[in-house]
């Protein structure tokens, strides 16, 4: 399976996991064992008023606090397929009498890194969430890899205080996912379609792509070739 857009992937367990814990915060006796009994009943208590809200990218100014940020550090192709991972489909299935589509279909395998910072307004609450976090990933990792998300890992760390990318006088923790999922795409899709017909406007009657253009005070004009 391929992955679309990993980031809502992950977005996804992660407001599951909140949902869970939202519905019976007892579930984080468990994740937060190594507190002791008075210190579990303040983070306990101070979720159940102050769940994390999951969001896309950097915090905002405004809050709200505490959540979690899904960023997107960095993607690159790891495997460029022969072809681009091109391989022949058909319609009505192989065989003699089949009939060929009139596309292919293409692949990428690509590594993906993607950051959920975790801020909070308390340097303990940063660290408890934190750990809440990493235990949503690691047992919904399953849908991760539903989602085609493969051989996914784990890393986390402190930030340092940035004010390009935290507000003030807040704490912040990254956990870091790393998976590897990829990415097709067939010849005969509609945005394929879309895409050839654009080009097909420069294209003369046989077929070869052909343009030419005039400058016109540093312009550049495409037009059809007569």
């Amino acid at each position: 399976m391929s992955a679309t857009v990993p980031e809502q992937r992950i977005r996804l367990v992660l407001n599951e996991g909140v949902s869970a814990i939202e519905g019976d915060v007892n579930l984080l006796d468990s994740i937060l064992d190594d507190l002791s009994p008075n210190d579990l009943a303040t983070i306990k208590s101070y979720w159940a008023d102050h769940p994390p809200t999951v969001v896309s990218g950097y915090a905002r100014s405004e809050g709200p606090f505490p959540c979690w940020a899904v960023t997107l550090m960095g993607e690159e192709v790891v495997q460029d397929y022969t072809g681009a991972g091109q391989e022949a489909t058909f319609i009505g299935g192989a065989g003699p009498d089949a009939d060929w589509k009139s596309g292919t279909k293409f692949k990428r395998r690509v590594s993906g890194t993607y950051g959920i910072n975790i801020y909070a307004e308390h340097p303990d609450v940063c660290s408890c969430y934190y750990r809440v976090a990493r235990k949503i990933m690691n047992v919904g990792m399953w849908r991760l890899l539903e989602g085609g998300l493969n051989e996914p890992t784990l890393s986390g760390a402190d930030l340092a205080p940035d004010p390009r990318y935290a507000p003030e006088n807040l704490f912040v923790r990254r956990l870091t996912v790393t998976a590897e999922y990829e990415e097709v795409w067939t010849a005969n899709d509609s945005l394929a379609v879309a895409l050839m017909t654009t080009i097909e406007d420069y294209l003369p009657g046989d077929g070869t792509f052909d343009i030419f253009h005039t400058d016109s005070g540093g312009g550049v004009s495409p037009y059809v070739k007569d």
